[in-house]
């Protein structure tokens, strides 16, 4: 089947000529849908041009003195009767950057210039002094322009609106070698300015310059979408068909000049706040130590206007008599009215190697006052502590003496001699010597009483210590197979539950039952022991883990691969344990 167009051909060509005469020829104008605007606010710059265009307006040269916020073309063609109206529209949406009076430059479309055109930008103040309110205005302030280096600035920005925004943005504040901490949430609430109330959005930062000389604070900008203004005076239309026109407005930027660290700070740390305070508290709080048992020490600064990051980790150097294993920092950022607080929790296990009396030292902190800017310090006292050897290495003691006046029982009989009137003064002048007599043969023979007894009992503990020991008629059945095999599997489960607690308490029950007379107090000695390696270092890792690094992973395979039998029990009574540095009788 075949198609036939009748097709008036010269009135085609003579259309075609027309649109492209029409394009060549065609005669462009510019408006602006305001000619004065408040600071922020955007403006709608109209381009028509008779034709159709495909060319895009080059805006570079807008970039000077206005943010393009979008570009949008259209065209339309119209024939009636016979009669061909073509044009190409171009909307520009502008956001001047700056007030006063301003020019848009004239933009080249298709080799046709269009005209330059005038617009008044006010500044917010204005409008706010004047009878006219503008619906949207931003206020930023900081509370010091000499702030030392790592010392805090306050920060404020604040949003006033009477308008419903929509799609509004606040930007952080930026700046080079500066420390920004956002401070909690925005706050909100109602003010009047000038007889209008405005609706106020509050956020501050507190901003921390990293170093000294000028420092630059670029202004914050708030971008938003505000209801475009309309003559139509229908509610439910206007609310129906609510048009919405792009708003940017900038706060103002800020130059502080930055001092450095004064000269007669001399410490090792630099902590410019409005106060610093030392605290610490003690587990136990009071009561006696012993040899192996660990005292925690937990100490927190506070400081005000600084963050916790900011806090410095104290050094304790090695003491004498102590290991001592420091725990991770905790450092806090607490956010406060118009300022923050700054605390880190430093925790120290100090564990007694060895009996006596000891002084753990104080701590100091220099810290520099930027109210009344001055260096003070803060101090924690020191403590003296008095250290006890274990228990059962005082229970060993006591099996060399069974009668604590043994040593008074082995001197000799102290004088009875009665010297001039101080003791007995006759009643008549009877013969003293017969009185004398008596009291000396008494003491005689209670001494003598004393001294068989004791070596008696000599006697009897000295045997006791060459015979073996009968458990059973001593009803003491902890070495009985059963037991230990309980406790040796008790030991292997909590290392392969990978519980570093469970398995020292695990560990030591087992080798309490493995040597009853005489258990291990502490890791250390069971070290010695053992004579191992490779199960020092298990047991050092274990050690480690408890009192030093509490939140590390720590896994028992290797311990439990290290320790799979603890030694023989048997031990020669006769023969002096000896003990390691940690275990050192006083």
């Amino acid at each position: 089947m075949k198609i036939h167009l009748n097709l008036n051909w010269p009135y085609v060509i003579g259309l075609l000529l027309f649109l492209v005469i029409m394009e060549t020829q065609a005669s462009i104008t510019a408006y602006l849908d305001r000619d004065q605007v408040s600071e922020g606010e955007s403006v709608h710059l109209t381009i028509e041009a008779e034709g159709q265009i495909s060319t895009m307006p080059n805006t570079d040269t807008l970039n000077k003195d206005f943010d393009v916020m979008g570009v949008a073309s259209g065209s339309r063609v119209n024939i009636i009767n016979g009669r061909v109206n073509a044009s190409t529209t171009w909307n520009i949406s502008l956001i001047p950057k700056r007030s006063g009076e301003l020019t848009i430059p004239s933009l080249r479309i298709n080799g046709k210039q269009t005209p330059a055109l005038a617009l008044r930008v006010n500044e917010a103040s204005e409008s706010l002094s004047s009878d006219a309110t503008t619906p949207v205005f931003i206020e930023t302030e900081v509370d010091k322009m000499d702030p030392y280096v790592q010392g805090m600035v306050l920060y404020t920005m604040r949003v006033f609106y009477t308008v419903n925004l929509a799609n509004a943005s606040l930007s952080d504040p930026q700046a080079d070698n500066a420390l920004i901490h956002r401070m909690g949430e925005d706050r909100n609430y109602s003010e009047v300015r000038n007889g209008v109330t405005y609706q106020v959005v509050e956020r501050q930062y507190a901003i921390f310059p990293q170093t000294s000389g000028e420092l630059v604070l670029a202004a914050p900008i708030l971008d938003a979408q505000i209801p475009e203004s309309t003559s139509q005076r229908d509610y439910l239309f206007n609310r129906m068909m609510m048009q919405t026109r792009p708003m940017r407005l900038r706060g103002d930027p800020y130059q502080l000049s930055v001092q450095p660290r004064p000269d007669q700070n001399g410490s090792a740390h630099w902590l410019p706040a409005e106060s610093v305070e030392l605290t610490e508290t003690w587990e136990p709080a009071q009561g006696e130590l012993t040899v192996s048992e660990p005292l925690t020490r937990i100490i927190t600064i506070k400081a005000s206007s600084m963050t916790g990051e900011q806090l410095p980790d104290l050094q304790f150097p090695e003491l004498e008599g102590f290991k001592i294993y420091p725990d991770r920092t905790q450092p806090k950022t607490h956010n406060l009215p118009n300022n923050v607080s700054g605390e880190k929790t430093l925790r120290l296990a100090y564990l007694p190697a060895q009996a006596g009396t000891f002084t753990l030292p104080s701590v100091t902190l220099n810290w520099w006052d930027t109210e009344s800017d001055q260096q003070r310090v803060a101090t924690l006292p020191e403590r003296v502590v008095e250290v006890k050897p274990a228990k059962n290495r005082q229970h060993m003691s006591t099996q060399l003496a069974p009668f604590p006046g043994m040593n008074e029982l082995t001197q000799p009989a102290p004088s009875n001699k009665i010297e001039g009137d101080s003791f007995l003064t006759p009643q008549s002048g009877g013969d003293m010597a017969p009185l004398l007599k008596t009291s000396q043969t008494v003491w005689f023979w209670v001494s003598l009483v004393f001294a068989v007894l004791w070596l008696l009992t000599l006697g009897l503990w000295w045997r006791n210590r060459r015979a073996p020991i009968n458990r059973e008629e001593q009803g003491i059945d902890q070495a009985k197979p059963e037991n230990t095999n309980k406790a040796r599997k008790q030991f292997l489960s909590a290392c392969n539950k990978n519980d570093p607690k469970l398995a020292r308490q695990a560990l030591l029950n087992w080798a309490a039952i493995n040597w009853p007379k005489s258990p291990p107090a502490g890791l250390d000695e069971l070290a010695l022991r053992l004579n191992n390696e490779e199960a020092g270092a298990a047991l050092n890792e274990l050690d480690r883990v408890l009192y030093q690094d509490k939140s590390a992973s720590w896994d028992g395979q290797k311990l439990a691969q290290a320790i799979k039998l603890l030694p023989d029990q048997t031990i020669d009574s006769n023969k002096e344990i000896k003990l390691p540095d940690l275990y050192v009788r006083s």
